[in-house]
Formats: C-alpha cells, sequence, structure tokens
C-alpha cells in the first residue's frame, strides 16, 4: 500500500467511528428527568420551598405597590378603597386588606364584607407594634386577627410623598390556602404528606386537614409519643434535617420519615416537611 495514503484511510477510519458513535448516541433515550413522582423528598422540597417563598414574596410585592398607592391620597377615601379592592382581589388567600393610621387604628377595609372592623385599635398586636417603632415591613404568625378568625397577617408601611410615616396597610390571608394550591399539585401521586409548621409548633398546612390549627407541643393526640415531640422540636429549633418517629395510623403502629426545609418572609420561618410511611 502507497505509505502515502495509509495516513489519509486512518484520518477517514477516525471520522467514520466518531461519526458511527454520534448516532448511536443520538439513538440513544437521555435518562429521565429527577421527578417528586420518584419519591425523592429532595426533589420534592425544593419544589415546594421555593414556590411557598415566591408565593409570599408575591403577596408582599403587591402589598408595597399598594402601600405606595395609598401614600398619595386619603387613606380613608375612596380612592383607598379602590387601591385595597384591588389588593384583595391579587389572591384567591386573602381575607381582606386594610389601611392604618400611625395610631394603631383601622381606616378602611375591603372588600365590603369585613367594615365592622373599622375603627379597631390594633396597636398592641406584635406585628403592629413592630412596624409602628420601625416603619419596616412584617410579616406575623398565624394569629386571631381582627376579623377573629386565625390568619397572618403582611404588613408595609405608608409614607407620603414628602417621606412622612402616616400609618400602614395589611394584607390578612389564610396561609392554608395559599399553601395549599402550591403543595397539593407538588404532592400529588406521590408517597410523600406535606405539612408546614410554625416554629411555635402549629400546624399552619397539612395534607390532611383536620391537622391544620393544632398545637404539636401542646395537643392531646401527640402526648403519648415522646419520640414525635422530639423530632417536632428539632423541626422547630433546626432550619432543615431529617427524622424518624413512630405514631399510630389507623390503629395500626407505623414507622415515618420526615424531612424538612424552611421557608418564610420577613425573618418569621415556617418548616416545610415532607413526610412518608417507611418500612
Amino acid at each position: 500500500m502507497n505509505s502515502q495514503l495509509y495516513p489519509w484511510i486512518v484520518a477517514m477510519l477516525a471520522v467514520l467511528i466518531a461519526v458511527g458513535a454520534g448516532f448511536a448516541a443520538l439513538n440513544q433515550q437521555a435518562p429521565p428527568p429527577a421527578s417528586v413522582t420518584d419519591g425523592d423528598a429532595a426533589t420534592l422540597l425544593i419544589h415546594l420551598q421555593s414556590d411557598i417563598t415566591a408565593a409570599l414574596e408575591a403577596l408582599d410585592g403587591h402589598l408595597s405597590h399598594a402601600a405606595f398607592e395609598l401614600g398619595k391620597t386619603d387613606l380613608s377615601g375612596a380612592a383607598a378603597r379602590g387601591t385595597l379592592a384591588n389588593l384583595s382581589a391579587t389572591d384567591p388567600s386573602i381575607i381582606d386588606c386594610t389601611v392604618s393610621n400611625a395610631n394603631g387604628t383601622i381606616l378602611a377595609v375591603e372588600p365590603a364584607a369585613y367594615r365592622d372592623v373599622e375603627g379597631m385599635e390594633i396597636g398592641g398586636q406584635a406585628h403592629v407594634r413592630h412596624i409602628l417603632a420601625t416603619k419596616r415591613p412584617i410579616m406575623s404568625e398565624t394569629i386571631t386577627v381582627a376579623e377573629e378568625i386565625p390568619a397572618a397577617v403582611i404588613v408595609a408601611p405608608v409614607f407620603t410623598n414628602e417621606g412622612l410615616f402616616v400609618g400602614f396597610s395589611s394584607i390578612v390571608f389564610r396561609p392554608e390556602v395559599l399553601i395549599g394550591g402550591i403543595a397539593g399539585p407538588a404532592a400529588n401521586g406521590t408517597p410523600y404528606q406535606v405539612m408546614v409548621v410554625q416554629t411555635d409548633g402549629r400546624v399552619i398546612y397539612d395534607t390532611d386537614p383536620a391537622q391544620i390549627g393544632k398545637m404539636t407541643f401542646e395537643d392531646p393526640l401527640y402526648v403519648d409519643y415522646p419520640d414525635l415531640l422530639d423530632v417536632a422540636r428539632r423541626v422547630a429549633g433546626e432550619r432543615y434535617g431529617t427524622a424518624t418517629y413512630g405514631f399510630t395510623d389507623g390503629g395500626e403502629a407505623v414507622q415515618k420519615e420526615i424531612t424538612w426545609t424552611t421557608a418564610g418572609l420577613h425573618g418569621v420561618e415556617w418548616r416545610v416537611a415532607v413526610i412518608r410511611a417507611v418500612e
């Protein structure tokens, strides 16, 4: 064989082999992406943490815009009511929206169904004391609000165009509705139960609606499960982790695994947990 042709033949063979390998790679099926339906607690938690945080930040953003608009007008006038009405329609979790003066007196509420709280003094509530003292936004934990229902409140200061603090505006919302719109679809088809708790142990969302509102450290349902209470204290005190505990489910003793992380707003933390039964 001509020695000058030999290198060219070797090069052509190398090209053909590379092209063939490329076609083979194209014909191979790519591995499926990670999915929460695969039972991956970490994937589900990342999804929940991200989306719950984004939902809280969206409420906060709408409130900040409304507070800016309120600073341009009479806080108890028609324009203020219009701003509050528009704000209350931005999310299905919102119960009502309010504006209060610098003394902590509610001046206007929308929608109209909750106007009976107008004129109420709420300066004694912790989140109101905070904003009156600091003039900075805050979110409360779930509390019994002026409307006499359990809810959380996001509060933003209202300043005039001249920078004068004249009061604050609030979104009163149901955490279980906000979280449920995210957690329900995310956990559907997975082996996981989703639970969100405050750091005081109050359950603010659970796949089982009967658990919502329970105080973990006080409820008689949990008193006979010391390892569950130990885990609950860990969840309250640690921003993320994994643990196992025993519980009775439908009369049958089962071992459960809980994995949790943290979401929240303005320094208030919610522990977001996924739970499954283990063999």
